[in-house]
């Protein structure tokens, strides 16, 4: 057997490439013509970015304090969330008409959907040293807002919308949470303020109610207690030293007669109606005891006795002739024991003096229940004795006169000394109740400071919300400024044609080998040695060269110029999308001059 020398080289890549060269022309073409198309006619998308700047307060923060701790981060997150409400995103779709062909055909939640799907937020962080623990870290100094859309000048007017209610709703943000803090501490105030009020009424109660048992009268109730009992032994020396003076006026009162002597013009002294009954009852006992009671003086006697009692029953004093009738019968007993000790009983002067003493023991006995109650109806204390009316002996008026000051002033120390008692016992309760108190009232006290500290404080926190409050609606704290405008985009973000070309490229490359491969791999005609020895066991026997006729010339030479044109086609439409999809030809052309450093 023999065979052609072409086809008893075994197959090699190249020889499968030139075999399936038209294949692979064919279907590397297709696929770099669907990629072109799809670079030129792939609808652009424009988006418009806005950079908005986070801006540190121009006060220092040691003077001014401002009410929003959060980090910059976590705030442009919470505004994120406020700005991307369905309303707010709703409002914009209808004014700038956006998604009109999506609105007709779904609800309003997929419209929604798409637009935050076109709308993106991007962190701009920086390294910086945290000024509180003096270590590195990452900051977000900035933000930006982009949105993307078929024009350029829908998605500039989109993103301005989207950036301005960024910065208006991070002042909005920034002054309710201030307002916020200041109504919050206002109100933390006024709660305060007024439990201060009812803790000091209350105080004010307790001490109009315990105004003597309060701890800082303690020491004041302490000195008043000593003061006290030291007028009360003062008032006690007093009223013995008046009852001494009184019992030696008394003892004075005695020994003078109440009248002064009266005599006549014979020389013969006038006696004063006490005084002459005073004679005429020890003259009428004297008698008594010697005489019968019929005899004519005695009769005579008890009748001059009884018109003296009668007349000095209108003006005599029943309590002094009591003293007087004890004086006698002190006297009679006196005469009566000198008596009996010089006589016998029978003698007649011992049995005259007998008589004598009983009969002024019964005077005395009949006047002693007068004179206890003339005392008692007048109210007299002990050492006080009723004024003699009738006294006109000066000495006697006089003694008697010191003797009533006396008796005054030992009335009023009395009272006094009932009042200084009465002070006392009031003293000691107070004292007494003052532990009590002190304990209620401590615990009040300590309330009071206790809120009074917490109202200070919260009255600190406020001036300092109030301060905040202006720092932020005069644009002084931290806030946000647009450093970058979202412009119309002059050029899209999507696609990215040179990418799609590249991978069409790869992509026709890649397809047309796998094309040329599977093509041979799947044709069952003999081409060489290798596929006749696998096909008969049998090695050949000799190999023919190939012999190339004219129509195998011609065809030759014909896929020459096919290749030919097929490269000058595929260069031109290279240019053609350098042209359009990279830079300009006369642009790529001054810029390799400049770089061969010729000028233009």
């Amino acid at each position: 057997m023999t065979v052609t020398a072409e086809a008893a080289r075994s197959p090699s890549p190249l020889l499968v490439l030139r075999r399936r060269g038209r294949a692979l022309l064919l279907a590397a073409g297709a696929v770099l013509l669907l990629a072109a198309l799809a670079a030129l006619f792939w609808p652009a998308r424009y988006s418009a970015t806005g950079v908005i700047l986070i801006e540190q307060q121009e006060l220092p923060s040691d003077l001014v304090r401002s009410t929003v701790s959060s980090y910059a981060s976590q705030r442009i997150q919470v505004i994120s969330q406020r700005v991307m409400t369905t309303e707010n995103l709703m409002g914009i779709i209808q004014r700038d008409n956006l998604y009109a062909d999506l609105r007709k055909r779904h609800p309003r939640e997929e419209v929604i959907k798409e637009m935050r799907g076109d709308t993106s937020l991007q962190m701009i962080s920086a390294d910086v040293i945290d000024p509180r623990e003096g270590r590195p870290t990452k900051a977000t100094i900035a933000f930006s807002i982009s949105y993307s859309s078929p024009s350029a000048e829908l998605a500039s007017r989109v993103a301005n919308e989207l950036v301005s209610l960024y910065l208006q709703q991070n002042i909005e943000s920034r002054e309710q949470s201030s307002r916020d803090a200041e109504v919050f501490l206002t109100g933390e105030s006024s709660r305060l303020l007024k439990e201060i009020k009812e803790v000091q009424a209350k105080i004010a109660d307790f001490k109009a109610q315990h105004a003597n048992e309060l701890p800082e009268l303690m020491q004041l109730n302490q000195q008043k207690m000593q003061h006290t009992e030291e007028e009360i032994r003062d008032t006690d020396a007093q009223l013995r030293s008046l009852d001494q003076q009184i019992t030696y006026l008394d003892a004075q009162l005695a020994q003078i007669n109440p009248t002064a002597q009266v005599y006549a013009s014979t020389g013969e002294r006038v006696q004063s109606p006490a005084d002459r009954l005073k004679y005429v009852r020890t003259e009428y006992a004297r008698v008594l005891a010697l005489y019968s009671p019929d005899h004519p003086d005695v009769r005579r006697l008890k009748r001059e006795m009884e018109g003296l009692e009668a007349a000095a029953a209108a003006g005599a004093d029943a309590k002094g002739d009591a003293n007087d009738g004890r004086r006698q019968l002190e006297e009679a007993q006196t005469e009566l024991t000198s008596a009996q000790k010089r006589y016998s009983p029978d003698h007649p002067d011992v049995v005259r003096l007998e008589r004598l003493v009983a009969s002024l023991r019964a005077r005395v006995e009949n006047l002693a229940p007068a004179a206890s109650s003339t005392t008692a109806a007048a109210g007299e204390g002990p050492l006080e004795k009723p004024a003699n009316a009738s006294a006109d002996n000066p000495p006697y008026i006089q003694i008697q006169a010191q003797r009533e000051a006396a008796l005054s002033e030992v009335r009023s120390l009395r009272r006094k000394r009932e009042e200084l008692q009465t002070t006392r016992a009031g003293l000691e309760r107070h004292l007494a109740e003052t532990p009590a108190v002190e304990r209620d009232y401590t615990v009040m006290l300590r309330d009071l400071d206790s809120l009074q500290s917490q109202y200070r404080v919260e009255r600190l926190k406020q001036n300092e919300a109030q301060t905040a409050e202006n720092l932020e609606s005069e644009r002084k704290g931290e806030r946000f400024t647009l450093i970058e405008p979202p412009f119309p985009p002059e050029e899209p973000t999507s696609p990215n044609r040179r990418l799609i070309l590249l991978f069409g490229a790869v992509g026709a490359l890649g397809v047309g080998a796998a094309t040329a491969l599977l093509l041979d791999a799947l044709d069952g005609s003999v081409r060489g040695r290798h596929d006749l020895e696998a096909l008969l066991s049998t090695p050949p026997l000799a190999m023919i060269p190939l012999i190339r006729t004219r129509e195998d010339r011609v065809a030759r030479r014909r896929r020459r110029y096919t290749a030919l044109y097929g490269a000058l086609g595929a260069m031109l439409v290279g240019i053609v999308l350098i042209h359009l999809l990279y830079r300009p030809l006369d642009v790529l052309w001054l810029a390799a001059l400049r770089r061969l450093g010729v000028e233009s």
